[in-house]
């Protein structure tokens, strides 16, 4: 079913068209021609522009929708995960497990080689725990290890890795990090919280050309199969990342990547001239990426009041406030987009802060400044937002598998204001959903089905409510997972509906998501995906061409 480059039309019959197209929202038929979107219409319409060169697809009353569009992952960090030491609970549901899993691949290692895994979370654990440095040390004793926390802003190391980083009982708490500490004795427990992971920075041999390029290729094959024709990799630090992307497209990758450098990549990016939006369809240069804080989950958000569960802790900032408004401003007056990532409302205030102060010294109409994530709100927060025309990128997703963490760290009436889709879109702002993949808990990491199931329910994977009052419209959690996610990224003249002109990027779904149940939304499958009107992944017997 996957055809090559000699077919330039095709027709893509007796289907159901949500489109996002406000002149004609719903269709029977598409036609392509190369990469683009000709003619959306009745069968009779597109029938009439086909001719002997023109492969036709019966799509059997399936429905059609455009492509998903993921404006904030991590698709090669995601790669690389899915290269090293699985703990991802599930399958690993135990300390135990996990040391089984590591003692494994030290047993495959050379003494002294450093053994990396990620995905683990401490709230679904057995033991209801991070791992200690002491657990590691059982598996692995001659070999350092670092085992991050699904959230990504956590890591566990064992006592070797700590005595290569110098970290000892009286090594200080870094600017924007946390060393946890044995409350009997001060040694570091070899939790790493924020900041306090780049201790260890340099240590850890990067990742090769070929390894970067090998998990580029396994995570694309994952985000396309769940529907995904674009992502924007929320993180790129380095140019060998750069360079993998570009290796890894030119040998045959498929998926559209929209890059979000480092702000340390700043004055290089300056230097050679290249700002948001250079590229083409296929990479291209998005928004530059900061990070103020940390996770929800990993209770280093930076929160106004203390999470529930931990009184004591009100998160972590990872910069200075003066040191973020500069970083905005420059990056702001240098023409870029800006997104920083922000997840507790004390960090977005400061968000919004540098934003305001941004465009006073330097005003711009279309800015499209983002906040990455966006998770704790208030309706001051959310006036804000508005007021300033910022774009919130929130997941969703994370109230499914970690929404019984946020029950459990945050006061009930506070729910509401945990992603809160519903009163930013009543209040006319732009919503652009994402996964943030790997960063989430379970097995479901990239699908858009599952996001858009939790926006509209608003239900942990325990069956609890979860700031219900939020609960959207199907069709506009599938424009935030679309059409507003190519304007989030300056491209919804290209992408993001299915109208004529834009590129022919297109999922084929068993189900309308419109009509079903809302409640089995998360088990649509996605039957199909096609990428620049060449279809790159199909599990589909019911097309009949």
């Amino acid at each position: 079913m996957i055809w090559g480059s000699a077919i330039k039309k095709v027709a893509l019959m007796n289907s159901n068209v949500i489109t996002n197209y406000e002149s004609k929202p719903r269709a029977n038929a598409v036609f392509i021609i190369g990469e683009k979107i000709v003619k959306v219409g009745s069968e009779k319409e597109v029938r009439d522009l086909t001719d002997d060169e023109t492969c036709i697809l019966d799509l059997q009353g399936m429905t059609l929708i455009p492509g998903f569009v993921d404006c904030h992952a991590h698709p090669m960090s995601y790669g690389q995960q899915l290269l090293n030491v699985n703990c991802r609970t599930p399958p690993i549901h135990s300390i135990e497990e996990m040391i089984d899993s590591i003692m494994e691949a030290a047993d495959r290692s050379e003494e002294g080689e450093w053994i990396r895994g990620a995905g683990y979370d401490d709230f679904k654990l057995s033991e209801k725990r991070n791992p200690n440095r002491w657990d590691l040390d059982k598996a692995a004793p001659l070999n350092p290890v670092m085992i991050t926390r699904m959230c990504g802003h956590v890591s566990v190391v064992n006592s070797l890795a700590l005595e290569m980083g110098g970290i000892t009982k009286d090594t200080k708490d870094p600017e924007g990090g946390k060393i946890d500490r044995d409350p009997e004795t001060g040694e570091p427990t070899g939790v790493l919280r924020g900041g306090a992971r780049t201790l260890l920075r340099g240590l850890i041999p990067p990742p090769s050309l070929e390894r970067l390029k090998e998990g580029i290729r396994l995570s694309s094959a994952k985000f396309i199969a769940k529907g995904v024709t674009s992502v924007s990799d929320a993180g790129v630090r380095n140019p060998l990342a750069v360079k993998a992307y570009q290796a890894a497209i030119d040998e045959g990758m498929h998926l559209r990547v929209n890059l979000m450098p480092s702000i340390r990549s700043l004055e290089h990016l300056t230097s050679l001239g290249l700002g948001t939006g250079f590229g083409s369809s296929k990479l291209r240069i998005g928004a530059i990426k900061m990070v103020f804080d940390g996770s929800f989950t990993g209770r280093t958000a930076a929160m106004e009041e203390p999470f529930k569960d931990t009184p004591d802790n009100r998160g972590i900032l990872y910069m200075s406030q003066e040191e973020l408004e500069a970083n905005v401003l420059k990056a702001h007056e240098a023409g870029y987009q800006v997104g920083v990532h922000a997840i507790g409302d004390r960090a977005i205030s400061g968000v919004l802060d540098a934003y305001e102060k941004a465009l006073k010294k330097a005003p711009r109409d279309d800015h499209r400044l983002r906040i990455e994530h966006c998770g704790i709100n208030s309706p001051e927060i959310v006036s804000r937002i508005k007021e300033l025309g910022v774009i919130p990128v929130p997941q969703p997703i994370f109230l499914w598998g970690e929404g019984e963490s946020y029950l459990v760290g945050l006061e009930k009436e506070r729910t509401d204001w945990a992603y809160p889709v519903k009163t930013w879109m009543d209040a006319g702002i732009t919503v652009a959903m994402s996964s943030d993949c790997p960063a989430t808990s379970g097995s479901e990491l990239v699908s858009p089905l599952l996001g858009i199931h939790v926006a509209v329910n608003r239900k942990t994977d325990a069956g609890n409510d979860i700031g219900p009052s939020q609960k959207v419209s199907v069709e506009d959690a599938i424009k935030a997972y679309t059409l507003n996610c190519a304007y989030a990224t300056f491209e919804e003249d290209n992408k993001g509906s299915i109208e004529p002109g834009k590129l022919a990027d297109l999922v084929v779904l068993s189900d309308d998501p419109t009509k079903i149940d809302p409640k089995k939304i998360k088990d649509i499958s996605v039957e199909m995906t096609i990428i620049g009107g060449k279809i790159k992944y199909t599990k589909c017997a019911r097309v009949k061409r």
